[in-house]
């Protein structure tokens, strides 16, 4: 039975503040940031940052041209769609804005849940983007390497292009604690592919437990 959010942890919920240099100011001054539940009114907000800030960057998925293809986007955005609806994905704003300006597509993996993607991935890049990162999850068997029977993983950290430089991936993943604390979970993974992201990660203490070429 795939996870559902328990009704008795607040939603929307905001997460973490913390403040960075805001790119609307010449002088480089500090202004706060919030991260916080995507609420349902901007998940198409969500996918145009994933299409336009992610999908080109993210190694595997730029090898792939998984925007370029019609069949591989349409899957993907699917996909984001059925993550999205478990109502765990965090997005940043600007206090005073309602630009989005980075989000992590979060879900609760479960050792019970057997879903099969078969029926909603049909192209060969986005069927070898799922296999690579499946054999990598496989390979580590974090159920019985950690001892636990459900952990909190993630399917993509996107910034805003211009909000990019000051820290912001960084803080969005400090916001995984709180998530943790609140929802009973002892463990937090993520595949992460790319230097953007790999290199936040080991700031806030992520330990590597495989590393592929």
């Amino acid at each position: 039975m795939p996870w559902k959010r328990p009704e008795t942890v607040p939603y929307p919920n905001v997460w973490w503040t913390f403040e960075a240099p805001d790119p609307d100011r010449e002088d480089g001054a500090l202004v706060t940031y919030r991260v916080e539940d995507l609420t349902e009114d901007r998940f198409e907000d969500a996918i145009k940052l994933y299409t336009e800030h992610f999908l080109d960057d993210e190694p595997m998925c730029a090898f792939g041209r998984i925007r370029h293809n019609p069949l591989s986007y349409e899957e993907i955005v699917q996909f984001w769609h059925y993550i999205l609806n478990e109502k765990i994905t965090i997005v940043c704003y600007k206090e005073g804005s309602k630009e989005i300006v980075g989000a992590n597509l979060l879900s609760v993996k479960m050792a019970s849940d057997k879903a099969d993607l078969s029926d909603l991935i049909k192209s060969k890049d986005m069927q070898i983007l799922v296999a690579a990162n499946e054999y990598m999850t496989d390979t580590v068997n974090l159920f019985e390497r950690y001892g636990v029977d459900k952990y909190l993983t993630a399917y993509g950290l996107s910034v805003n292009t211009r909000y990019r430089g000051r820290g912001i991936a960084t803080e969005i993943l400090k916001a995984r604690r709180p998530i943790c604390r609140a929802f009973g979970l002892r463990l937090t993974s993520t595949n992460f592919t790319a230097i953007g992201s790999q290199k936040p990660a080991a700031k806030i203490g992520f330990q590597t437990d495989l590393e592929m070429p």
